[in-house]
C-alpha cells in the first residue's frame, strides 16, 4: 500500500464530519505516548492508547459510534493510559480487546482490561510478533505489530529487534514509527538496515520535556536518508492509502 501523507489543516465541524467517511491510519499527538488509530467507516483499530495529553473530541468524532478494536504492545502507562479516563467511556462507544499486553501487571492495570469484551476475529491485513521471554522488563515484551506497511514496534529494545527485524513481513514496511518513541535503547542501526522499504519515520514524543528522539537515533535517520515527523510539531499525523486520494488532515 503506496501511503500518502496528508497536509495537515485544522478542521471546520462540516468537513471533519465527511473526511472520517474515509479510510487513515492516524498517529495522534498525544505528547511522550503512542496512540495510533487506524479509522474506517465502520471500525476503528487502536494501536496503543496511552500518553500525556488525547484529542477526545477528534476521536469521538472518528470513532464514537463505531466499534473499537484496542490493541496494547504492552503494560507501560504512555502506552494504556487512556483506559484509565473517565473520558474514554464517553468519546469511544463499543469497545473490545484485541491484543492483550504479554507480562506481569499490577491489578489495577489488568483491571482496566476486566470490562473489556474480547474482538471477535483479528484484521487479515495486521501482523504481529509476540517475544518469547520471561524478563520483567515491559519494554522487552512488546508487541511488535505491522499494518499493512506500517510498522508499529511499542517499546521493543535493539536486543529484541535484532529477532525480529529479519522477518519478511517486516522488511515490507514503508513506515515506522520510531519504537520507544525515538530512544536510543530502539531503532538500532541493524533495524534500519533490515528495512529497504522504509520511506519514512514518526516519532510520537516531546523534545521539548524527554529529549526523544535521542540525537542517535537522529544522526542514524539522516545516514540512511530517512526523513521524520514529529507528532509535537505536525500534530496528529494523517495517512492514507491510494484508495482515498483526497488531500486534507489534522
Amino acid at each position: 500500500m503506496n501511503l500518502l501523507l496528508f497536509l495537515l489543516l485544522t478542521f471546520s465541524a462540516t468537513p471533519l464530519q465527511n473526511f472520517f467517511s474515509g479510510t487513515y491510519l492516524v498517529i495522534w499527538n498525544v505528547g511522550q505516548g503512542q496512540w495510533a488509530t487506524q479509522i474506517t467507516p465502520e471500525r476503528c483499530q487502536h494501536f496503543d492508547m496511552g500518553g500525556e495529553f488525547f484529542p477526545w473530541k477528534k476521536l469521538h468524532q472518528a470513532c464514537g459510534d463505531k466499534t473499537n478494536e484496542i490493541y496494547l504492545s504492552h503494560w507501560d502507562w504512555d502506552h494504556i493510559g487512556a483506559l484509565s479516563k473517565p473520558a474514554l467511556r464517553r468519546t469511544l462507544g463499543h469497545r473490545c480487546l484485541a491484543l492483550a499486553p504479554d507480562g506481569p501487571a499490577s491489578k489495577y492495570k489488568k483491571s482496566l482490561l476486566a470490562n473489556l469484551s474480547s474482538c471477535s476475529a483479528r484484521d487479515s491485513d495486521l501482523k504481529i510478533w509476540t517475544p518469547f521471554t520471561a524478563e520483567k522488563d515491559s519494554n522487552a515484551r512488546s508487541h511488535v505489530l505491522l499494518h499493512r506497511e506500517v510498522l508499529l514496534p511499542g517499546d521493543s529494545p535493539q536486543k529484541q529487534e535484532v529477532l525480529w527485524s529479519q522477518l519478511p513481513w517486516v522488511r515490507t514496511a514503508r513506515v515506522v514509527v520510531l519504537g520507544h518513541h525515538g530512544s536510543r535503547t530502539s531503532s538500532s542501526e541493524q533495524l534500519f538496515r533490515a528495512l529497504p522499504r522504509v520511506r519514512l519515520t514518526i516519532a510520537s514524543a516531546r523534545w521539548a520535556r524527554y529529549r526523544h528522539p535521542h540525537p542517535q537515533v537522529l544522526e542514524r535517520l539522516r545516514q540512511h536518508h530517512l526523513p521524520l515527523l514529529r507528532t509535537e510539531d505536525w500534530g496528529n499525523i494523517w495517512l492514507e492509502g491510494p484508495e482515498h486520494p483526497t488531500t486534507s488532515g489534522k
